[in-house]
């Protein structure tokens, strides 16, 4: 496994890859990516500010997916960028052959590995162990510079489909506010996975000393968590 790091304006990325050439698809996937976001919102500038579901005029490719994630979750198509872009490019670097792969956006991460990886939750001593193809979505209201309206330390959403995780996992941030403590993060949560549960396989929520969680998560294990290996700006 080699482990790269990516950055290029506000995307900043941790690559893992069986291979340097996989490295190089997956980059170009994402500066791909990135330009296609960036030229919609050249005609379009209400897409980058919306923090409401929006409907975006002829959009394709990975604006499209991202606007339909918006909707479902109830949030603006900006709130799954990271994890468009992850997934995008996990999902290109497997066409091109490559057997194992995990993209680390800033927290949004795309997985497909046949290999059992330990995923920790920040800043937590909790971590997931995960296998196979899956995007793993983390957003928080006390972490990070990404917009949430809630107070949680981390919500972490499980899906097969990126945008739809990262989108989730802001949805579901908003909701849980300053507050709140078991008996209405559990109400919380069961109100989300009404909504949420065609989309998502599971979600955990951590708040101060509370974790709940919803549906199908990976087993969760107790884990030693290095820092070090944080994707951060």
């Amino acid at each position: 496994m080699k482990r790269f790091r990516f950055k290029h304006k506000e995307t900043i990325a941790t690559i893992l890859v069986e291979d340097e050439k996989y490295y190089k698809v997956a980059a170009n996937t994402m500066l791909k990516a990135r330009k296609e976001i960036e030229n919609y919102i050249s005609t379009d500038p209400f897409f980058l500010t919306t923090l409401e579901p929006y409907d975006c005029i002829n959009a394709k490719g990975i604006v499209y997916k991202m606007c339909r994630a918006a909707k479902i979750a109830n949030v603006g198509p900006m709130a799954s960028v990271a994890g468009a872009i992850a997934g995008y490019a996990v999902e290109e670097t497997v066409k091109a052959g490559a057997k194992f792969i995990v993209i680390d956006n800033g927290g949004d991460i795309a997985i497909n590995s046949d290999k059992e990886l330990t995923i920790g939750i920040y800043p937590t001593d909790l971590a997931f162990k995960i296998r196979g193809r899956i995007c793993v979505c983390t957003s928080s209201g006390k972490i990070g510079h990404s917009i949430s309206f809630g107070f949680a330390d981390a919500v972490t959403i499980f899906s097969e489909d990126c945008c739809i995780a990262d989108a989730f996992a802001t949805a579901l941030a908003n909701e849980i506010k300053e507050d709140f403590k078991q008996k209405e993060i559990e109400k919380t949560l069961n109100s989300f996975w009404n909504m949420a549960k065609n989309y998502v396989k599971g979600a955990v929520v951590v708040k101060d000393e509370y974790i709940g969680f919803v549906g199908k998560i990976p087993k969760l294990v107790k884990a030693k968590v290095n820092y070090d290996l944080i994707t951060r700006g």
